[in-house]
């Protein structure tokens, strides 16, 4: 309200900034895990059901277009036992046999064995149906798209904690999986037995010639790169930290420095001779004026002048008059010093300007001279290091090259080592097949307990998935809980759906009269003690409720608490300021004038345009005659001196308005009430939405005394409809008329 209103009650105590509308519905929304389950229990069911129907059908699907037999071998390895003659016991080397089968499980997946199988005549015989899939017309194998299959069929691989090595084949024809299989095993165990050590000795030979060269080449570049760090003088490499480029790096600093200071000193100097060559007055500075001023020979003057000063004012106080002969000469004495000091203080000026021009140019001539040895350092300074760029890529490569030496020598070592090992051990000897290959009689894939449960999985977590993001993407305020997600929004309650309740309403906007133990009214009940408590802290009595969107129910709402507090003992004044569409006086059956319309525009009084209600409802305050709403008036003074009237007669006075939605009337009622209120219907209003209406009224003189979320409909076996339920069950089986 108003200034202009001293009768109007204090408003309350200041409240928190509450930020941009943006900020303030900002933040993803908080999830109950269990709250979501019980929501949608039956969508994540059907899922269930459809995961499982999905996993036959593939398990069906794959059964009978793309099956997989696999058929296996295994193999079983001998350690190399070593005799301890001091305990007369054999010990296994571990790690040994495991070099020995890692080699072997190379050896079966290397390519020697695939193309010993792949030119094997028996291979169509053992594998026709994986035989045609590689071959032409003519019967010629595809020799490289079928050594690459071979290569992703073929599995070999050691069992922990055991000697055995277990080889498989996995394809779409179980008799092609046992050929296969077969047909490795065979070669395999072929180019054991066939292995002799009669071309070791030269493949050592020629290892050890490498490793000799590449020590050689790695010795000669070992000594280039020692004697360019010699010749560089420089440790590193890198060139950009050397010291010519920290040196070049300060010269050029320096060289900019001096040009800034030549440039500052030239327009000084510039200035100071274009003073000089006219034949006018000289503008000295402030600050040369500052350095003559202070000068001893201006000071002394100075003090002469102060001392004349001081003789002169005590003539006057003795009674000398300005024309006294003696008072006259101390006057002439007192200008030919002042003239003197004027002439001083010239001279001085200008001896101090000429010694600071000469002074620049002096300092210009060194910064010059500063900066030709500068440049001359500069360009010896970038001539180095040019020559080091050039001498540090020379040593990289050479870094690069011992590199790759050392790589190669290594790889040099490593074959030697294998064929000294190969060289020493009959692997053939220690190779026995443990278990031979076998036609498959079921597939290895698919299976039906995996593609099932991998069915629910997919099923039930894509749907789950697709709940999380719409509770995400889903804005809409559903209950106090969203409103809670608002930062700085107290909440004032929820007002559930009229379908939940089990009685019947026949009049919304007075269900407080007509079903006072209602489950609504109840919750009216509760609402009206939380704001006559939060109201009543600060003295407040004017309380505007407003509407968030048309159908947000704010009509019934401040009907149903103007009724709530005139149950409770208050005297309640309910205000229809909804000029557009006035539905008060039809709740309660009076007539639309003379009400706040004609209060407004001076025709009656208040108190003659406040109608009572019968069955102990509120006094009403009707919206008035249509031609006298105009909604420009609510905001003017006359507004605020009826509520001021209002608020002197009755306990609460509480005003129902349009929405702030579709109209402003709620934000400028908010300026000249005690306290507001919002109220949005459940499942229509948006949390961003709510958010700026709150900042909107909280920005107005009112208190915001926080939101109301009305239509409230429960989830389904849901706690709130067991206590809609409870509750009702409890006041009907009490006295009928316990209010």
């Amino acid at each position: 309200m108003s200034n202009q209103q001293p009768n109007r009650p204090p408003q309350g105590p200041p409240r928190a900034g509450t930020g941009s509308p943006q900020s303030a519905s900002g933040g993803a929304a908080a999830f109950d895990p269990l709250k979501l389950l019980q929501k949608y229990k039956f969508v994540l069911a059907g899922s269930v059901v459809a995961g499982i129907i999905l996993g036959i059908g593939a398990h069906v699907f794959f059964l009978l277009f793309f099956p997989g037999y696999k058929s296996t071998v295994l193999f079983e390895c001998s350690p190399v036992e070593t005799e301890i003659e001091t305990i007369s016991t054999a010990t296994i080397d571990e790690d040994e046999i495991a070099r020995f089968m890692g080699t072997q499980v190379f050896t079966i997946k290397g390519e020697q064995v695939l193309f010993a199988v792949l030119g094997d005549a028996r291979l169509n015989a053992e594998a026709p149906m994986w035989f045609k899939r590689f071959s032409n017309q003519q019967g010629n194998l595809d020799i490289v798209e079928a050594y690459k299959d071979l290569e992703k069929i073929i599995k070999a691989h050691a069992i922990p904690k055991t000697y055995l090595i277990e080889l498989s084949v996995q394809v779409g024809d179980r008799n092609d999986a046992a050929g296969l299989v077969r047909l490795v095993k065979e070669n395999y165990i072929r180019i054991l037995n066939s292995g002799t050590n009669s071309g070791i000795t030269t493949r050592k030979e020629t290892f050890r010639k490498a490793i000799v060269a590449a020590q050689e080449t790695l010795n000669e570049l070992m000594a280039r790169k020692s004697r360019l760090i010699t010749e560089s003088g420089s440790e590193t490499s890198e060139v950009d930290n050397s010291a010519q480029a920290e040196m070049l790096r300060l010269v050029g600093a320096q060289i900019i420095n001096n040009q800034q200071q030549i440039e500052a000193f030239e327009v000084t100097l510039a200035n100071d001779e274009a003073q000089l060559q006219r034949k006018v007055a000289i503008n000295f500075d402030a600050m040369l004026r500052e350095r003559v001023e202070a000068m001893p020979l201006i000071q002394s003057i100075q003090q002469q002048i102060s001392g004349l000063n001081t003789q002169m004012s005590a003539m006057l106080a003795e009674g000398f008059t300005p024309e006294h002969r003696t008072y006259r000469q101390m006057l002439s004495q007192l200008e030919a010093t002042e003239r003197t000091l004027e002439d001083t203080r010239a001279k001085l000026l200008m001896e101090s300007f000429e010694t600071r021009v000469d002074s620049t140019r002096m300092v210009l001539d060194q910064l010059k001279a500063q900066i030709a040895d500068l440049t001359t350092q500069q360009e010896e300074l970038q001539t180095e290091l040019n020559e080091l760029t050039l001498i540090s890529e020379e040593i990289a490569e050479i870094d690069r090259q011992i590199e790759n030496t050392l790589d190669m020598m290594a790889e040099h070592e490593a074959g030697l080592a294998e064929l000294s090992m190969a060289a020493g051990l009959d692997s053939a000897s220690r190779i026995t097949i443990k278990k031979p290959e076998n036609v498959p009689d079921r597939p290895a894939f698919p299976i039906i307990y995996i593609m099932v449960p991998m069915g629910v999985f997919l099923v039930t977590a894509l749907t789950a998935g697709v709940i999380v993001v719409f509770e995400m993407l889903d804005q809409r305020v559903k209950s106090a809980a969203d409103i809670a997600l608002i930062p700085r929004t107290p909440i004032l309650g929820i007002i559930p759906d009229a379908a939940e309740d089990p009685a019947k309403h026949t009049s919304m906007e007075t269900l407080f009269i007509d079903s006072p133990n209602s489950v609504l009214a109840e919750h009216y009940r509760q609402l009206r003690t939380k704001i006559t408590k939060k109201m009543g802290h600060h003295g407040h009595k004017t309380l505007l409720v407003a509407g968030a969107m048309p159908g947000s129910g704010a009509t019934n709402v401040a009907s149903n608490l103007a009724q709530a507090c005139v149950a409770a003992g208050k005297n309640t004044l309910l205000i229809d300021t909804n000029f557009r569409r006035a539905g008060i006086h039809t709740a309660f059956g009076l007539s639309e004038s003379p009400g706040l319309g004609e209060a407004l525009a001076g025709e009656k009084t208040v108190s003659e345009c406040i109608q009572k209600t019968v069955d102990n409802g509120p006094d009403v305050l009707a919206a008035g005659a249509r031609n006298l709403r105009v909604v420009e008036r609510l905001g003017t003074q006359t507004m605020g001196k009826v509520l001021a009237e209002t608020s002197a007669m009755y306990d609460v006075v509480i005003l129902d308005v349009a929405p702030a939605i579709v109209a402003g009337d709620a934000l400028t009622l908010a300026s000249q009430v005690d306290a507001t209120m919002l109220v949005v219907r459940a499942m229509n209003e948006k949390r961003g939405q709510v958010a700026r209406l709150k900042n909107e009224l909280s920005d107005n003189r009112a208190e915001f005394l926080g939101v109301l979320v009305n239509g409230v409909r429960s989830s389904a076996s849901g706690y709130m409809r067991k206590n809609i339920r409870t509750s009702h069950q409890y006041h009907a089986k009490g006295p009928e008329h316990a209010v």
